[in-house]
């Protein structure tokens, strides 16, 4: 990976570790939009604040809009969310493959684990001997394509009005 690219995916993968906007993201992904009475019941382990802040950074990194299923509020994905739930996908698979972090990690562990080591470019001392850094291609190649699509909006609301609330969420 040159240069260039381990600048651009450090602070975009630092944005989208959070782990209820992956869980937000997925759960929308898979089953449709989410109606906003059921966030507690949904993202079970989410704290009211964790939940709100999901919510509002999704919203901010134009990840999330409100919608109306059948007249019920929700929350649905925006195209450069169903774009990102793919990455948190290929992330997941590439992650349960390589049994990394642990045989038994959930799904946001493995793709928080797998954006953290594609935000870190290792050098040869640092790399763990027992992962092949060459596999992360794919989730590699779809981290890069999505920031290629969607990383102007990104970098907008990163260093606009919207960064003090990504922040609060780290």
């Amino acid at each position: 990976m040159n240069t260039r690219n381990a600048a651009t995916l450090v602070p975009a993968t630092a944005a989208l570790l959070h782990p209820g906007l992956i869980r937000i993201i997925s759960e929308i992904d898979d089953n449709g939009p989410l109606h906003r009475h059921l966030l507690s019941r949904t993202l079970t382990g989410l704290s009211p604040w964790q939940r709100r802040q999901a919510s509002a950074v999704g919203r901010a990194l134009g990840l999330l809009a409100a919608s109306s299923d059948d007249g019920i509020p929700s929350l649905d994905l925006t195209p450069a969310g169903e774009a990102l739930a793919e990455v948190y996908d290929t992330a997941a698979r590439w992650a349960r493959t390589h049994h990394h972090p642990s045989d038994v990690s959930d799904f946001v562990t493995r793709v928080q684990a797998t954006l953290t080591l594609l935000g870190s470019a290792p050098t040869g001392a640092d790399q763990d001997q027992e992962l092949d850094y060459e596999s992360l291609h794919r989730p590699r190649t779809a981290l890069t394509s999505w920031i290629r699509a969607h990383g102007a909006t990104l970098a907008a609301q990163l260093t606009g009005a919207s960064r003090d609330e990504t922040e609060l969420a780290a």
